[in-house]
């Protein structure tokens, strides 16, 4: 029985050890194939409705503006994509901050003939220093463009829930257009049928009843144009939340509040920390100032480390470290330098402009909306007048007090009057929403290491 001596099984060991933890440490491929089934739901019960605190929203019951866009951020198909565009930052930020692996080398030469006693063995180890010099600001650039990468989609999350906001006050009004349009589509129908009854009874003559007919004729077609805008509405609203164009979209009545009073001039003056689409402008100018920070440093000597080992056939050994360097002569990294400064020159440019426009945008909309404000007082009262006129002129035709052309031009000022409001009322709302999302309204203040407050 022969017996292996511990010192001879030592070697193989560490040598699986080795292996087997070199190996541990490497990717593995699983196979995910794209799903060919058309994602669009049929109906807002097949939504996420979950949202992050744990509350639900009961995608059955009418949906305020506020659930719609909840319901588009939790659902829009783009916004996924966003998400995962930005999981591809966060994968770079970790790669950057990986040590460089050491390479390692070793040669052996076979004896055949000779005075020498043995065969040459060599090896060595080699570890890039320059890019451990350079790590610290490769991964602080990386850091800040991961950082851009998720304040880009939280701005575009902003952005779905504006748009899905306004689509659903947009839809909502179209639908009461509809409503107010067959509303006077029925008075003048009734308005009709009464002229051909006394056309008939020879009170009245064909030309007195045709502008009855010609105002019922242009309201087929108002009501018409106000469906197609309505289908339109509907179609981009399903679109956000992921569901397909004819799905039933119930609404409830559009509540669209005011800024609180005086709380614009704080909002602006605080629009850089807390737009994120100008944080993410301000990660990215901090992405920039590390990239020219690592250029920098890239242009002095660049530097690697070797230490070689081994025996040649006289058995004699050596050990020893090999150093090489780049001299920076002719490049020095120079170009790379030059081009970092004006890259971070022009970030620079490009976040002012930026949050130019956004000042400007925002006091621009505040002005819009009080103009609103002042017209829709306007037309409220036109309203009020024309209701009172239709229903004085419905009684007296009743009475045979006015004739039918008096009184199709009070119901079509009617109908004109009430879709003026209507429109006036929808342009309010998506002003509102639009001076909201431009101010950041309900966002926090956030710092550029990640805390807000």
């Amino acid at each position: 029985m022969m017996i292996t001596h511990p010192s001879r099984l030592a070697r193989p060991i560490a040598t699986l050890a080795l292996a087997t933890l070199l190996l541990a440490g490497c990717a593995t491929y699983r196979s995910r194939p794209l799903s060919l089934t058309p994602p669009l739901r049929a109906t807002p019960a097949a939504l996420d409705h979950r949202l992050p605190n744990g509350r639900r929203i009961d995608p059955t019951a009418p949906l305020s503006p506020q659930a719609l866009a909840a319901l588009a951020v939790l659902n829009d198909p783009a916004l996924a994509a966003a998400r995962a565009q930005a999981g591809v930052a966060q994968a770079q930020a970790f790669a950057a901050g990986l040590l460089p692996d050491p390479n390692i080398q070793g040669g052996f030469g076979a004896l055949l003939a000779g005075p020498a006693v043995a065969p040459s063995i060599a090896a060595s180890i080699t570890q890039d220093v320059a890019a451990l010099i350079t790590r610290g600001a490769r991964r602080r650039a990386a850091r800040a463009r991961s950082a851009e990468a998720a304040a880009n989609v939280m701005w575009q999350d902003y952005q779905v829930a504006s748009q899905a906001e306004t689509l659903a006050v947009a839809l909502w009004a179209d639908r009461a257009s509809l409503a107010a349009l067959d509303h006077a589509r029925r008075a003048l129908r009734r308005l009709t049928a009464l002229s051909r009854q006394q056309i008939a009874a020879g009170n009245l003559t064909i030309d007195q009843a045709a502008p009855a007919e010609a105002s019922l004729a242009s309201l087929d077609a108002a009501r018409d144009t106000a469906a197609q805008q309505a289908l339109t509405d509907q179609a981009s609203l399903a679109a956000l939340l992921g569901l397909t164009p004819a799905a039933p979209i119930s609404l409830a009545r559009p509540v669209i509040p005011p800024l609180p009073p005086g709380s614009a001039a704080g909002l602006i003056a605080s629009l850089a920390r807390r737009r994120p689409d100008l944080i993410a402008l301000r990660y990215g100018y901090r992405a920039a100032d590390a990239d020219l920070r690592a250029a920098i440093l890239a242009q002095f000597p660049l530097m690697s480390l070797t230490v070689n080992g081994g025996s040649d056939t006289s058995r004699v050994a050596t050990v020893g470290p090999t150093v090489s360097l780049n001299l920076p002569v002719f490049n020095g990294n120079r170009g790379n330098v030059a081009i970092a400064r004006a890259t971070r020159r022009q970030l620079n440019a490009a976040f002012t402009a930026a949050l130019g426009a956004a000042q400007g945008g925002a006091e621009a909309a505040q002005r819009a909306l009080a103009l609103l404000m002042r017209e829709r007082a306007a037309a409220r009262g036109r309203l009020i007048q024309a209701d009172h006129a239709a229903d004085a002129a419905r009684r007296a035709f009743g009475h045979d007090l006015i004739d039918a052309r008096t009184e199709t031009d009070l119901i079509d000022q009617q109908a004109t009057r009430r879709t003026e409001l209507i429109a006036l009322d929808q342009k309010i709302a998506a002003a509102r929403i639009a001076l909201a999302t431009m101010l950041g309204a309900g966002l926090p203040i956030e710092a550029l290491n990640g805390t807000t407050r």
